[in-house]
């Protein structure tokens, strides 16, 4: 690692890091000067960017002008919508004003491109998720929008509009994540969403999954839904009403399709194929059978071409299948890996080396299938060959941090952990008019979240990742050394959090002594307590939590287990 010795110490501070991080740019009062009411002070404050722009950040949702190369919109997650019109080399950022930031979903209307609708609210409900507020349509390619409702169905997973006339919409929501509501399920708009039918309802733990429309033949709409459940200590994704619906009536009355297993069924994902509108695939898992299926009777019926689950190895996560407009035979499935068929879905293999895994979006261009963008965990990408290659860009962006936090140098620099993209440690301001990306440094990997540099050893830094995994590095040689007091790794080994030694949170607390900067604290179900940089550790609590074990159970439900430290529960 490329770490010059300027890198940070930082001083840990309270959450309201951010605060201080601007508050300490404000001006001294002078000896003639009382200082400022507060509300007077806050409001002299001014954001300004410092970065990093290195890793992107999540991207949710991506659509483009069929032919146009130049000109696509790319949502965050919680980045709200950016749209470029030069191909990329610069962008402009769209619905920034809206109380929502998160966007669940984009869809630009086949006969208006001007028209460009948006699902607020990510589709993919991981345990640290944006939420929504409903519907927003431009008719102007998104310099202006308009709010349509829907406020409560708070994420939103697809929208699709009826090719002939830009006015009529279906809009398929999860609803909500931690409870129940009947807000949830498929709306349909025929007057530009002045007003809404809720044309498909289960029950208010069953929203929409996915939802596709036949292009040719826009009475022929498939939706899937899903029954699912998110609680701090556990996620039950699957089982319940979830099953897959048709229409043929464009989304006014739905039948349930009986022909799968009847057995139950993980999150469902569709695509028609345009070209070939009566080839239609489906990604899902039964306990036992999955994970793509394939109708050619317009979903009637249908077959399972492919065993293989690491297509969507988290089912709740991803569960996204995109066929080729042009061509039934090709296929793309979005997982941790970007996967692509060229025989109907019976192989795959991995595309996008080099990309940031963790796929969420995807667009393939009707008019030149190779052209495709795609959306990850590590921003947005474009390919000219069918993803074969794609091109990274670097220039907007939506990273998301969980915590932040600045030192006592002058100037001062900032660490702090960004989602799936490590931990970070930049400056807040450099001789040049503007900070570089090269300026910016990763301290370690996974899920970044506690960054905390140790005072008076700017070159010392404790951070750590998901479910348990803690480092110290030395930014000056580039060593990092893993200081978790025990090798429980439920991660790697496959345990359940209640056969571990110790259990710890997704995101575990990290602190500094103030009294002393040698002496550092980590909170795992007990507290733990070291005064040599982690070589050796002391548990000075007892369990300071519930215990509770019917909270320390595998996530997942009745088709699979999903096992990844997110619902870790009864921790610090």
């Amino acid at each position: 690692m490329d770490n010059p010795p300027r890198s940070p110490s930082l001083r840990d501070l309270p959450c309201r890091c951010l605060l201080v991080l601007l508050a300490l740019a404000l001006p001294s009062p002078t000896a003639a000067q009382s200082p400022l009411p507060l509300q007077q002070a806050l409001e002299q404050l001014r954001f300004r960017h410092i970065g990093p722009v290195n890793v992107g950040g999540r991207v949710s949702a991506v659509a483009g002008i069929p032919g146009d190369p130049s000109t696509y919109w790319v949502g965050g997650a919680d980045g709200g919508v950016w749209k470029t019109t030069n191909g990329g080399v610069t962008f402009e950022p769209q619905w920034q004003d809206a109380e929502a930031y998160s966007v669940g979903a984009l869809a630009v209307a086949p006969s208006d491109p001007n028209v460009v609708w948006l699902g607020s609210g990510e589709g993919d409900p991981r345990n640290s998720v944006s939420y929504g507020l409903g519907v927003w349509r431009s008719t102007d390619g998104g310099s202006s929008w308009t709010h349509l409702g829907l406020r409560e169905t708070e994420r939103i997973k697809r929208i699709v509009v009826d090719p002939r006339d830009p006015d009529v919409a279906l809009v398929c929501a999860l609803g909500r994540e931690w409870g129940p509501n009947e807000e949830r399920g498929v709306f349909r708009t025929t007057d530009g969403g002045e007003s809404w039918t809720h044309v498909l309802y289960i029950d208010e733990d069953t929203g929409c999954a996915d939802l596709d429309m036949d292009l040719s033949n826009s009475r022929n709409v498939y939706a899937g839904m899903w029954t699912f459940r998110r609680r701090p200590w556990h996620f039950r994704d699957g089982g319940g009403q979830t099953a897959l619906y048709v229409s043929r009536d464009g989304g006014v009355t739905w039948r349930r399709i009986e022909t799968l297993p009847d057995e139950p069924m993980a999150r469902p994902g569709l695509s028609v194929a345009q070209s070939s509108p009566n080839v239609v695939y489906l990604i899902t898992e039964f306990p036992t059978a999955g994970s793509l299926f394939r109708s050619e009777d317009y979903g009637e019926t249908w077959r399972m071409v492919n065993t293989d689950r690491s297509l969507s190895f988290r089912p709740f996560y991803y569960s996204d299948v995109f066929a080729d407009p042009t061509n039934p035979e090709i296929v793309y499935t979005l997982g941790g890996s970007l996967s692509k068929s060229t025989d109907g879905g019976r192989t795959f293999r991995r595309i996008a080396a080099g990309v940031h895994g963790d796929h969420q979006a995807l667009w393939i261009d009707p008019a030149d299938p190779n052209h495709v963008l795609d959306g990850s965990d590590g921003g947005f990408q474009v390919s000219f060959d069918g993803g074969e290659n794609f091109h990274i860009w670097r220039n907007v962006d939506l990273s998301q941090f969980y915590h932040v936090f600045v030192d006592d140098q002058d100037p001062y620099w900032v660490c702090g952990g960004l989602q799936d993209n490590g931990n970070w440690c930049g400056p807040s301001m450099t001789r040049g008019p503007s900070i570089l990306a090269d300026e910016w440094f990763t301290v370690s990997g996974g899920d970044g979240f506690y960054a905390v540099p140790v005072p008076g050893s700017p070159w010392l830094v404790y951070s750590n990742a998901q479910g348990g995994f803690f480092r110290i590095t030395d930014t000056r040689s580039g060593q990092t050394r893993s200081i978790e007091p025990h090798p429980w790794m439920v991660g790697s080994s496959g345990q359940n959090m209640g056969q571990a030694r110790y259990r710890f949170n997704w995101n575990a607390p990290i602190h500094i002594s103030p009294h002393d900067p040698a002496v550092v604290y980590w909170g795992g179900n007990v507290l733990f307590r070291s005064s040599d940089q982690g070589y050796s550790w002391g548990v000075i609590s007892p369990d300071l939590t519930t215990d509770d074990p019917a909270k320390q159970m595998d996530s997942g439900g009745e088709v699979y287990n999903d096992n990844t430290a997110a619902e870790f529960h009864t921790t610090i």
